[in-house]
């Protein structure tokens, strides 16, 4: 099975012999085209944008305090004016703030303008900077606050009493007051919208003309090398093979009960926000920096989620895309590699490229697009070698551009180009296209991936995001590439999970295989060729800003290439009569499969919910680990051997290997069919067992049947704890307090001293165990300290559960009543201590569908780890320089606080200056057949005073792309004056 058969058709086969002489003219115009496109591509960062400029006003008779969170915090330019006369009808107050002065003490806060009256004095702070106070006037007077990124000015009459130079903007949340007469007060400012650009039609210009010269340059370039027909597409391309069929069908069930990946609702929520905000930006931290010069594939998908925002549709590119890459790999790189390959070879192949596919590249994330590019661009280095002709070369280098233009691993695509450097420089020799030309179309060609990189933004605003995401940092230096490889090895995490580990690590020994080998079994230039592209591809990944083990898909289609080749050179016929790289090739296979087994199957978020088999300890089998049996019979196996050929030698015999020794080959085979198989069967248990509740798979099923809400179908919410309060039964010898369970109170008590509560009557769906008994905790116990739950029934106490609160965070505990029991009571053995610890009174959850209390459309903010599943819900916009005041945030259970950076400052949080305006109220949500299980928690915003709406006045101003109005700041990072 691993050595090739008989020969198929090849489309890349040599032809010998160099090509005529082209037409001059037509070289001539590739060369002028390539010139054209070349220099728009210059000229297409600095081009000029259009700009929305979103002016605020505030202030007059009858102004009330209005909501204006600004994203990013600081406006261009801010001027508050206010009088003397609304000074002394004031007496001490606020008159002017923009940030309030008493927010959720859980909220992050900002340094805003506040203009306050004290003693007959005027008190100015901005920035965190206190001016020295100024004493009113007698008489009609006016004071007027100034501030642009240059400067800052306070002025008495118009007469300047206090000039800062440098940025003292303050950031603005609110313009609120306390005075009743708001008459003699106003401000104006300026949004900051750098980011919400649009293309102009200048840069349109450039950009048609750039387009038109670069497809023009590659017609002129073919029309001009050697005119012989050639074969674009294998004989029989198009006839579909069982082994299509077996990776079609594997992909499709993949596509419906495959796992998400950690980022698919990061990127969601980037993706859906694009209508509001008017551009591609980092909704959930960066000050919602564009995400430019690599986002033309977030464009792709805002399109693609216009049909619908399910799970199911939203997953279905990288589907296509892994057929696209299955596709290219069997027709047109696999017989390019094996010549002579036979059916054993393409179901090889079909295994090795599902071993790398599945695990590394379903979902949003960028990965199948740069493995897709990556293997176009490897068919087009070959083709150009093959037929030796520069425009399938060309066509290469536009592909490498544009998937670099997909994200910074992309820039792996070039690895292909340098991997064949010296036969292309050969190549490139014989054209008689001349030197110009040839220069002109190889850097014109990469050189259009601008045109996706900066389609409506300046190269002004990019680099201001650039600078925002570096001085906020979240990326790690090259040299630390080194945790990457540590984050496979680690066994309870999901970044070294079973099916990341064997693509991974069998290629790499794959590829030393593959380089031994190669010219001996296979066809020498292509083999070492991908193989250097492949180990080029993980050396690329050093210089990748963030080291997750996710993007090792970015090598899926030349990673699962190099593994076929390296299966194939450790075959029989490879190593018929060679022991001791036999004996070698199955100490290695020995090795790095123990390492795979030592894995566990685990995966993030909702796919990980239902205890996979093996997703908390590594595949076992009658109690004894994988890996270690694996190790175990790979060391009998190579010792035992050696024994053997030892006493033959000993003997005077051949030491002739035994005739049933397996190949590593064989072994490695057995090794990739376990773990594709692994994956998709215990996905697809799972999904079956548990259809009634939520997996990828139920909403699948869900969307096809026209309820595409993914999760938020599965889901009721606990809208008012107080509300299922149970009944006590008699009196309890603990008092009775009132306790926050998350933004609202209900009855309590104090864990201190010794004693217990009432006894308090089970509802019939906590008897039943439909749902559960609910306890609020809050605080921290000491060893030796008592607080549990006590359950009883007829014959008196059934069970006790301890309750451990785990911080300052209200956080629920949710216990199914034990059999038999119908009453349940708290009971306190605790020392006395200054802030006890505090627990509600227990309940039952009165429950509220999810899709009734937010129907479907209803504006929330999605946190990110949860985005990708709340399909229905409208993302909060962020439109005019501002970030909206929705009524609802949807988050991640309690126990995960990575959606935070979106309510920080020093992180850039988009939504952290509409935090300060409102109280969250936490309402908690129960899953469909799982009570016990905090899948979500839904937060109502709740306004700490009443808010008006801002209406911007907003016009349009064309800005050069290189034009900025001074920096953003981020608070805590970024100085300040």
């Amino acid at each position: 099975m691993a050595s090739p058969a008989r020969p198929a058709p090849d489309a890349l086969r040599e032809e010998p012999g160099p090509p005529p002489a082209p037409p001059r003219r037509r070289g001539l115009l590739a060369g002028v085209l390539g010139l054209v496109a070349l220099a728009c591509a210059v000229a297409f960062p600095f081009a000029p944008v259009v700009q929305p400029q979103a002016d605020y006003s505030w202030g007059g008779a009858g102004a009330v305090p209005t909501a204006l969170p600004l994203m990013p915090y600081q406006p261009t330019q801010l001027t508050a004016v206010a009088t003397c006369g609304a000074a002394r009808a004031l007496g001490d107050g606020t008159l002017i703030a923009t940030v309030p002065a008493d927010p959720d003490p859980r909220a992050a806060r900002l340094d805003g303008l506040r203009m306050a009256v004290r003693g007959g004095s005027l008190l100015v702070t901005t920035a965190g900077v206190a001016f020295d106070p100024i004493p009113l006037p007698a008489g009609d007077c006016t004071v007027e606050f100034r501030s642009d990124p240059t400067a800052t000015t306070l002025l008495l009459n118009g007469a300047p009493v206090v000039n800062r130079a440098g940025d003292l903007r303050p950031a603005v949340a609110a313009l609120l007051t306390d005075a009743r007469d708001t008459s003699g007060l106003g401000v104006r400012l300026t949004a900051d919208t750098r980011f919400q650009t649009t293309i102009s039609p200048v840069k349109t210009v450039i950009l048609v003309i750039g387009v038109l010269a670069v497809l023009g340059m590659i017609v002129a370039l073919a029309r001009a090398e050697d005119r012989r027909r050639v074969r674009v597409l294998p004989r029989g391309w198009w006839r579909p093979r069982l082994t299509d069929l077996a990776v079609t069908a594997t992909l499709a069930v993949w596509w419906v009960i495959g796992p998400v990946t950690v980022d698919d609702g990061y990127i969601a929520g980037i993706v859906r926000d694009r209508a509001s905000s008017g551009f591609i930006g980092n909704v959930y931290r960066w000050l919602n920096a564009p995400e430019a010069p690599f986002s033309w594939f977030y464009d792709v998908y805002f399109v693609w989620s216009q049909v619908s925002a399910s799970t199911l549709w939203m997953r279905l590119p990288s589907i296509l895309l892994g057929l696209l890459s299955w596709w290219l790999l069997s027709r047109l790189v696999v017989p390019r590699l094996l010549p002579r390959a036979g059916r054993g070879i393409r179901w090889l192949a079909g295994a090795t490229f599902l071993i790398w596919w599945l695990p590394l590249t379903l979902g949003l994330r960028p990965e199948p697009w740069v493995a897709a590019g990556t293997l176009l661009v490897v068919v087009g280095v070959e083709r150009s070698l093959a037929l030796r002709r520069l425009t399938p070369l060309v066509l290469a280098l536009l592909v490498a551009g544009v998937t670099t233009a997909v994200t910074p691993g992309g820039l792996m695509a070039f690895a292909p180009v340098i991997a064949g450097a010296v036969p292309l420089l050969r190549t490139l020799r014989t054209s008689r296209l001349g030197p110009v030309v040839i220069v002109l179309s190889l850097l014109a060609a990469p050189a259009a991936a601008v045109f996706l990189m900066l389609p409506d933004q300046s190269l002004a605003s990019m680099l201001e995001a650039t600078r925002v995401r570096t001085l906020i940092g979240g990326g790690q230096p090259w040299y630390a590439e080194y945790n990457r490889y540590a984050l496979l090895l680690t066994g309870d995490d999901m970044q070294g999970s079973l099916g990341k580990r064997a693509p991974v690590l069998l290629s790499i020994v794959a590829a030393v295989a593959v380089l031994w080998a190669a010219g001996r079994r296979f066809p020498g230039g292509p083999a070492r060729r991908i193989t250097v592209t492949f180990l080029l591809g993980l050396a690329a990944m050093t210089f990748t800003p963030t080291k997750w083990t996710q993007h090792f898909g970015d090598l899926a289609g030349v990673g699962a290439a190099v593994l076929l080749l390296g299966i194939v050179a450790v075959g029989r016929r490879s190593l018929a009569g060679r022991t001791a790289p036999w004996l070698a090739g199955l100490g290695v296979v020995t090795v790095v499969g123990s390492l795979v087994w030592a894995g566990q199957n685990i995966w993030p978020f909702v796919s990980n919910w239902w205890g996979l088999s093996w997703s908390s300890v590594p595949p076992q089998v009658a109690g004894f680990g994988v890996a270690t049996l694996w190790l175990g019979l790979g060391i009998l196996t190579v010792g035992g051997t050696l024994l053997v050929l030892a006493w033959r030698r000993a003997g005077g015999g051949a030491p002739a290997l035994p005739r049933l020794l397996p190949t590593p080959a064989s072994v490695t085979v057995v090794l990739v069919v376990a773990v594709v198989a692994l994956q998709v069967l215990t996905f697809a248990r799972t999904s079956w067992t548990h259809r009634d509740s939520y997996t990828l798979a139920s909403d699948a099923v869900s969307t096809l049947r026209g309820a595409p809400c993914g999760l938020q179908e599965r889901l009721s919410v606990e809208t008012d704890p107080a509300a299922g309060l149970l009944p006590a039964d008699g009196p309890g010898g603990l008092p009775v307090v009132p306790v926050d369970v998350g933004g609202t109170a209900m009855p309590g008590i104090r864990a201190v001293g010794t004693g217990d509560t009432a006894w308090f009557t089970l509802d019939p769906a906590q008897r039943d165990g439909r749902l559960p008994v609910v306890v609020t905790l809050s605080g921290a116990l000491r060893g030796g300290d008592v607080l549990a739950a006590e359950f009883a029934g007829p014959a008196g106490t059934v069970s006790r559960s301890s309750l451990s609160p785990s911080g300052n965070t209200p956080t629920d505990v949710r216990l199914m009543a034990p059999g038999g029991a119908d009453r349940v009571r708290l009971v306190v053995d605790v020392d006395p201590v200054d802030t006890p610890a505090v627990a509600s009174l227990p309940r039952v959850p009165r429950l509220t569908p999810m899709d009734q209390l937010l129907p479907r459309g209803t504006e929330a903010i999605l946190d990110w780890p949860v985005a990708f599943v709340f399909g229905c819900l409208t993302p909060a916009p962020l439109p005019d320089g501002t970030t909206a005041l929705p009524q609802w945030r949807v988050a991640p259970p309690q126990a995960d606080n990575s959606g935070a950076v979106t309510y920080a400052p020093s992180f850039g949080g988009p939504f952290a200056a509409a935090r300060l305006l409102v109280t969250e109220q936490r309402m908690a949500t129960y899953l469909d057949g799982d009570p016990t299980r905090d899948a979500a928690q839904v937060y109502r915003w709740v306004p700490r005073e009443p808010l008006a709406t801002a209406q911007p006045q907003v016009s349009e101003r064309t800005v050069s792309g290189w034009s900025e109005t001074g920096r953003t700041r981020v608070p805590g990072l970024d100085p300040v004056g």
